[in-house]
């Protein structure tokens, strides 16, 4: 769909050019800094150089305190704990991290962890998994990236005398689980700081409580920062605040990883130069894969495990689940297309799709699919358990679909998730209510511009400011994600050197350089799905938003523009 571009405001030139004053840095450099609120030198040595004071007290989170001590009273005497996560990366990160934290204290034999089967239990704390813990012995669950609303299954362990402590991150609903302890930075009455941790994150923070009892050495506590990295470049959380000095950490951690799992699932080669998107796009699919397709439990088998040969083999099915994953998305979204086309959506304001043969792994990567291609909010529906449906939700722009849901939420059997995403159960006799519900809801609550396409600008640029030195400057901006994205940036009225080439197996993608003649070199230009305008590339002139990217290749670095929209002008 066409994309509107929309400039960020211009920030004041005074302050722009103070900054650029005392920083050093040129006017394109400091503009992009102001622009991100890092208005004054202070801010730019907490953005540039964040350290390990920038991390908030635990204690500062409700609740840690007993979290604490029930933990320390479980050690102490001698109780079985069971850490109980989701089956995404950042449940499964998670439990993961705090197994590795509390194998440092007490015995294995005391200490085991439980991932709930996505199409037998569904998402969250679940009666089986309640009931195993009540079977072999456990007297506390930690339970990670879920439990806030699990209001009746805290009520359903404390009848087999087992306690619960609550590591979770998402929204909280009206009343907070009756656990020992619930950590939630979301709760209404928790002065934590930071709000925007990932589950992984508040795991952390508890282990970090857990250490100023223990004292393990800080070196093994950070150590375990590589999977907090993958969680928060996986979940998508906002890479600012205590996020980013969290994320720049594990990063540096992760490129150096002796974690032996993960290890295995990142080529020796790019492991040095790791960075976010390299965790988005190819570590968290294959993590992701052995809950929607199999079974969570083994992505936390690799990630704990210290048997090289075991975690060969897991690690190898693991990317054969992923590559089934790939094949049953590309079916599915192939059908959900279709769907859409056939039940005549173009006058709603929300898609809806149902396919009851469709895997419950894969519908949330359909709805993020069905919202590239129509931007629309969008909720894909596939059959669950004992007759009810599962669903996944997917947002545009900063529509908040979770607020959409919750107006409907009377149809639901469980709910949860984020403004941008979202999960529910629900009777299958309530799908027409839920289509009428949810279109309405979106339709009263959506603005005019939230429907359609935008891109966000930073700057028009020329060719000429493209030099080392910005690249060097693009570089210490990261780690990117949201609310720090890479800056997108605009080059007007360019014609290019020599010809555009297609690249990709059908010609989907293209690539040219552009000249600068500042240091008469050529820069690469890259344009992704953009094959199909190779003829115009080569005959018009063109405006393009693009970011800058980074390509390591045995040790080097070159850098190219990463196309994100062009504009064809009439010559």
């Amino acid at each position: 769909m066409k994309q509107e571009w929309i400039y960020r405001t211009e920030p004041n030139e005074d302050v722009v050019d103070a900054l650029s004053t005392s920083l050093g840095f040129g006017t394109l450099e400091s503009k992009i800094l102001v622009m991100r609120g890092i208005d004054n030198y202070q801010k730019a040595r907490e953005f540039f150089k964040p350290n390990l004071s920038d991390i908030h007290n635990p204690f500062l989170m409700a609740d840690m305190q007993k979290a604490v001590e029930r933990i320390a009273t479980a050690i102490e005497n001698g109780e079985k704990i069971m850490v109980y996560g989701d089956y995404d990366v950042d449940g499964t990160t998670a439990v993961a991290l705090m197994y590795l934290y509390l194998s440092k204290l007490v015995e294995k034999k005391f200490l085991d962890y439980y991932i709930p089967d996505r199409n037998s239990e569904g998402y969250g704390i679940s009666e089986e998994g309640i009931e195993f813990a009540r079977d072999q012995g456990y007297a506390l669950i930690i339970a990670l990236d879920c439990g806030i609303k699990a209001l009746d299954k805290v009520e359903y362990a404390k009848s087999f005398g087992i306690d619960f402590i609550i590591c979770d991150h998402h929204l909280p609903g009206e009343e907070i689980p009756k656990a020992v302890a619930v950590l939630d930075p979301k709760r209404a009455d928790c002065r934590y700081p930071f709000k925007e941790l990932s589950g992984c994150g508040v795991g952390f923070k508890l282990c970090q409580g857990l250490n100023t009892i223990y004292k393990i050495p800080e070196t093994e506590l950070h150590e375990l920062t590589d999977l907090l990295a993958i969680s928060i470049a996986a979940d998508i959380v906002s890479m600012t605040g205590e996020n980013r000095v969290l994320a720049k950490m594990g990063l540096k951690t992760l490129r150096k990883t002796r974690n032996i799992g993960l290890r295995l699932l990142i080529p020796e080669e790019k492991l040095a130069t790791y960075e976010i998107s390299n965790i988005v796009f190819e570590i968290a699919p294959k993590i992701n894969a052995a809950g929607r397709i199999s079974h969570g439990k083994a992505a936390v088998e690799l990630m704990v495990s210290d048997n090289l040969k075991n975690a060969n083999t897991i690690a190898k099915n693991i990317v054969d689940l992923n590559d089934s994953r790939r094949e049953l998305d590309l079916i599915s979204t192939t059908d959900a297309l279709q769907q859409v086309i056939d039940t005549a959506q173009d006058d709603k304001t929300a898609t809806i799709v149902y396919g009851p043969n469709w895997n419950k792994g894969v519908i949330g990567i359909v709805a993020s699919r069905l919202t590239e291609s129509y931007y629309k909010p969008t909720v894909v529906f596939t059959d669950g358990n004992n007759g009810e449906l599962v669903a996944s939700a997917r947002s545009v722009s900063d529509f908040d679909v979770h607020h959409a849901l919750e107006l409907c939420s009377d149809l639901f059997t469980k709910f949860g998730g984020h403004p941008a995403a979202a999960g529910l159960s629900m009777e299958k006799a309530n799908l027409e209510a839920f289509k009428i519900k949810f279109e309405q809801a979106v339709a009263q609550t959506i603005e005019p511009y939230q429907k359609q396409p935008s891109i966000l600008i930073d700057s028009k640029v020329e060719v000429e400011d493209l030099d080392k030195d910005f690249f060097n400057f693009h570089r210490k901006l990261g780690p990117f994600g949201p609310h720090n994205q890479k800056p997108v940036l605009t080059l007007s009225g360019r014609k290019i050197q020599g010809l555009a080439k297609q690249m990709g197996k059908d010609g989907n993608h293209i690539k040219f350089y552009l000249h600068n003649p500042l240091n008469n070199r050529n820069i690469e230009c890259v344009g992704f799905k953009l094959g199909h305008f190779s003829s115009e590339f080569n005959s018009k002139s063109f405006d393009i938003a693009f970011t800058a990217e980074e390509n390591h290749w045995k040790g080097n670095v070159t850098y190219y523009l990463s196309i994100k929209d062009v504009k064809f002008n009439e010559n």
